[in-house]
């Protein structure tokens, strides 16, 4: 893929220390828009902190993020979301008594033209057309405590995708769904990128980051080990030292992508 004009957001020199460990060490790299960028790497190697940091949850000891090249300080996650940043986080940020549909729009409620009540109607319709654009069989009106896990994630999936952003984050959203489920999730979230939307997402599936990412960035102790395709990246030698185990490597017969096996 031939990148195009300039990045939108910008990471130089970022630096996370916590007690006995450097998080992100010096990281730099540059997000452009219409891209899916997969973040990947074994436990531990940064790519949960990049994303806090990125969404204004951590704060970093050095360096500084930029939009459009112009430093921006992300000093909380409501200041990501005012500049159009929506995150995923692996821990939940739902609202165990309120229902489907409210959890999607916590914060965002759609409201009557005239009146300005809350129209929870619309807001019930909007809920079912995102699920079912998800492929999710969930009654909008459900009390979030009363689903399992599963579809609670499906849940955050579906609140992050409803948000008005323009730069969508994923930090391991599938890791508790199903095989096909991640997969959807992961086209879907393609699908938002190639419409020029910023997408970046970290997974330790390293097939489904064959298949849907356009730019692949390997972390490893904190710093950047790889960056380019997955056919440029996803090399037996590199993935078998990362991940420290034996890796094989495939290509895919009808695409070509690399097929990976741990």
């Amino acid at each position: 893929m031939v990148r195009t004009g300039q990045p939108v957001w910008e990471l130089k020199g970022i630096t996370k220390q916590f007690p006995g460990v450097k998080a992100n060490d010096d990281v730099s790299l540059s997000i452009y828009p219409g891209e899916v960028h997969g973040l990947m790497g074994a436990n531990g190697s940064g790519k949960s902190t990049l994303i806090k940091i990125f969404s204004g949850v951590y704060h970093p000891e050095a360096g500084e993020i930029l939009l459009n090249g112009t430093p921006i300080k992300m000093e909380s996650p409501v200041v990501a979301r005012e500049h159009g940043i929506a995150t995923v986080f692996q821990e939940f940020s739902l609202v165990p008594s309120l229902t489907v549909k409210e959890n999607i729009f916590l914060g965002r409620l759609i409201t009557q033209s005239k009146t300005k009540f809350v129209d929870w109607n619309a807001i019930r319709e909007e809920a079912h057309r995102i699920l079912q654009r998800l492929e999710i069989d969930i009654d909008p009106d459900a009390e979030v405590a009363e689903l399992p896990v599963a579809r609670q994630q499906f849940v955050e999936i579906a609140k992050a995708f409803a948000a008005d952003a323009s730069m969508l984050i994923l930090d391991e959203p599938t890791d508790s769904l199903d095989l096909a489920h991640a997969d959807l999730v992961m086209a879907v979230a393609s699908t938002r990128a190639h419409a020029g939307d910023v997408v970046v997402t970290s997974s330790h599936d390293l097939n489904l980051a064959a298949k849907h990412a356009d730019r692949v960035i390997v972390l490893r102790a904190g710093r950047i080990e790889a960056e380019g395709t997955a056919r440029e990246v996803f090399t037996e030698a590199l993935l078998s030292d990362v991940y420290e185990c034996n890796v094989s490597v495939m290509e895919h017969p009808d695409d070509g992508r690399p097929v990976i096996f741990v």
